[in-house]
């Protein structure tokens, strides 16, 4: 069963839970269950915030000092103020009324005294049944920075891969040591789940659809059900090869279809095959237009691109609205390896980093794509913006602002910055808070972006902690 349900939940009078989650069977255990008590025994009336700065204990003391804290109700685009309370606050009452049946999610905010945001915090989306006798854990970090959750992983991971099930729960497994081990970070409760049951397949590639794990090795797939943990078999499309997607990076978000695209993969023969894997665990095979080895991949407007990974054909491909065919893009070709890619907007994207591997040129800098462009069309190389660093990641933070992770190609070291891509175009560069290498990096169901995983630099250890970049507002 998943996770173990004797340690990490609780049963209560008053439930959040995530959105999507049915209510029978094992599932039923997965939500934010919450249980406050007086120290008599008796239920709490008023639910409760509380306020949890994980591993780093200056997060209050860190000058500027915050001097107060905003808690709101996040609605989509609305928001409601819940309280503002004097700093530091571990616990914010949330009263007793509260929507009857709302998604949500929970945003603190800590002010210095100057009314600059100095500490950020934000819960994953829940099902709000009212506030009485709910708690409610709330991560905060300061702004402008990388902050330690709480709680460490089990296992040691060097560049582990990192899956999302149900909005909230960060497994992570396979990785640079092939290992079939599980961790579980809860990120409702904010903390890390204990010993799981290992994996039945060393995950090469992976996709969640609903409560399943679609697990593909070197000897086929099969389907894990995370509220049994009872697997079965997989029925693939016709014509699919499992060794073309085998390594494949998956694309997508959680109750989207996800893409686990061959064509990505470092290593291997260039493959066209792209599994596509849908909400309900249907399974599809579609076909880029030019087998592709390390190319780049991120969703625009709801469709797959795929960028890079060969000298012949179309530069560029993107699926139709559908996700039954690709469409070449007029972009001259581009055999660049080993690239990030990430959507600026509707018709913009960006990549950095990757080499051709014909040449073996210095590692590509940032570059812009214009997804309108209808002929000889190539992408614009951004001056002065290098980035000389492997196995890069890039996620946009907001509007004209992007994070930036990647590997130094001789120590290995994981590097964070931030990048402005309006004038200027700034790079910035964040420590994190456990210098490590190998690590992965990886977007938040709340949103935020995380590190994990690696060996710390300072002894060789696993570096077992969870790091959150904390955006300046």
């Amino acid at each position: 069963m998943f996770p173990n349900s004797s340690v990490i939940f609780q049963a209560t009078r008053r439930t959040l839970s995530f959105p999507g989650t049915r209510s029978g069977g094992a599932l039923g255990l997965l939500g934010l269950f919450l249980l406050s008590a007086c120290s008599d025994g008796t239920y709490l009336t008023d639910g409760v915030v509380l306020i949890n700065t994980g591993q780093e204990s200056d997060a209050w003391t860190s000058e500027p000092v915050a001097k107060d804290v905003l808690l709101e109700m996040v609605q989509g685009t609305s928001r409601t103020t819940l309280a503002r309370v004097p700093a530091p606050a571990t616990s914010i009452s949330i009263g007793t009324g509260g929507p009857a049946s709302a998604v949500a999610s929970f945003e603190a905010t800590a002010f210095d005294a100057n009314g600059n945001a100095v500490m950020k915090g934000s819960s994953v989306d829940l099902a709000i049944f009212g506030f009485e006798d709910a708690s409610v854990p709330l991560f905060m970090g300061r702004a402008g920075g990388l902050s330690r959750a709480p709680e460490n992983l089990v296992f040691p991971w060097r560049r582990p891969q990192v899956a999302i099930l149900y909005h909230a729960y960060l497994l992570i497994s396979g990785g640079d040591e092939a290992s079939s081990n599980l961790d579980v970070y809860d990120m409702a409760r904010w903390v890390a789940a204990p010993t799981q049951q290992p994996l039945p397949k060393v995950p090469r590639s992976w996709a969640v659809s609903g409560s399943k794990l679609l697990l593909i090795d070197d000897t086929g797939a099969l389907w894990l059900d995370m509220s049994t943990y009872i697997t079965s078999a997989v029925v693939p499309p016709s014509g699919l090869d499992n060794d073309a997607i085998l390594g494949g990076e998956t694309i997508g978000s959680p109750g989207d279809p996800q893409y686990i695209v061959g064509g990505t993969r470092a290593t291997g023969e260039p493959t066209d095959q792209v599994l596509r894997v849908d909400a309900d665990g249907s399974l599809h095979l579609i076909k880029l237009h030019t087998p592709r080895l390390g190319a780049a991949a991120a969703i625009v407007n709801g469709q797959l691109l795929v960028v890079g990974g060969s000298d012949a054909g179309a530069g560029a491909e993107v699926s139709n609205s559908a996700g039954t065919e690709f469409n070449e893009l007029p972009f001259e070709s581009d055999a660049k390896q080993g690239a990030a890619l990430v959507a600026l907007d509707e018709e913009n994207v960006m990549l950095a980093g990757g080499r051709d591997p014909a040449t073996d040129d210095e590692i590509s800098g940032f570059r812009s794509m214009d997804l309108t462009c209808a002929e000889n069309c190539s992408q614009v190389e951004i001056a002065k913006a290098a980035f000389p660093f492997t196995h890069p990641r890039l996620f946009l933070l907001a509007d004209d602002q992007l994070l930036a992770v990647g590997e130094d190609p001789t120590s290995e070291e994981t590097h964070v910055f931030t990048f402005d891509t309006g004038i200027g175009h700034a790079l910035n560069e964040f420590a994190l808070r456990t210098p490590r290498k190998q690590a992965s990096a990886f977007l938040l169901p709340n949103g935020q972006i995380g590190v994990l995983g690696g060996l710390a630099l300072e002894n060789g250890n696993p570096a077992s902690s969870v790091e959150l970049f904390f955006p300046q507002p």
